[in-house]
Formats: C-alpha cells, sequence, structure tokens
C-alpha cells in the first residue's frame, strides 16, 4: 500500500508541480529535476530487472513472483505511466518516452524470466 501511496499518488503530484514550475513559472530547475528524475526511473527500470536476470542466470534457481496487486492499482499505475509518456512526448522528450516504454516493457519480460520455474510456467 505504500508504494502506491508513494508512486500512484505522491510521485505524479510531485512531477505535475514541478512541470508546472517548469512551463507556467519558467523555472529552469524544475525542468531539469523532472527531466532527471524520468532519466532515473528508466535507469531502475532497465537495470534492477537485468540484475535479477543475471543473479538468476548464475544462481539457477528463480525468485518466487510477488503477492499481485488489485486490478484497481494495476490500472491506476499503467495510466499514470501512459500519462507520463505522453506527457514527455508533449513537451518534445521523445527519446525519453520511447526508453520509457522500452524500459517498461523490459522489466516486464525480465520479471516474468526471474518468476519462471518449471512447475509453474510463465503462460499458466
Amino acid at each position: 500500500m505504500k508504494t502506491l501511496l508513494t508512486f500512484g499518488f505522491a510521485a505524479p503530484l510531485a512531477e505535475i508541480a514541478l512541470g508546472w514550475a517548469w512551463l507556467a513559472g519558467g523555472h529552469d530547475v524544475a525542468g531539469r529535476l523532472l527531466t532527471f528524475y524520468w532519466w532515473l526511473t528508466v535507469a531502475v527500470l532497465l537495470g534492477l530487472p537485468a540484475l535479477l536476470v543475471v543473479i538468476r542466470m548464475f544462481s539457477g534457481k528463480s525468485i518466487p513472483p510477488v503477492a499481485p496487486s488489485s486490478r484497481i492499482a494495476r490500472i491506476w499505475t499503467r495510466s499514470i505511466f501512459f500519462a507520463r509518456v505522453v506527457v514527455m512526448v508533449a513537451i518534445g522528450c521523445t527519446s525519453l518516452a520511447v526508453f520509457s516504454l522500452t524500459a517498461w516493457c523490459f522489466c516486464r519480460l525480465a520479471l516474468l524470466i526471474v518468476t519462471e520455474t518449471a512447475d509453474n510456467p510463465a503462460g499458466a
């Protein structure tokens, strides 16, 4: 629940405040912080799953899957993510939007790889 509160409500509100300060207020520091946060998100979405895949390859043991979240939480976080991608394209950060989508897809694939077991195929 804390994760949903942080990344589902607090982070988007902070992004909106930074975006407002940058675009409406003319504060360049807010724009730099916002784009740094977005690039940091991309780095985390690419780096941590890659690390998990490397650990899975060397250990040979799968990581137990996390408990599923509620449907509304999944819909909300995905909506926020794709709204963020639309905003990135709208302000001209198209390459950042493409990297964000790529990182999201890579993260999903990597988590399927590291949680796969012989008893629990990914499709089941």
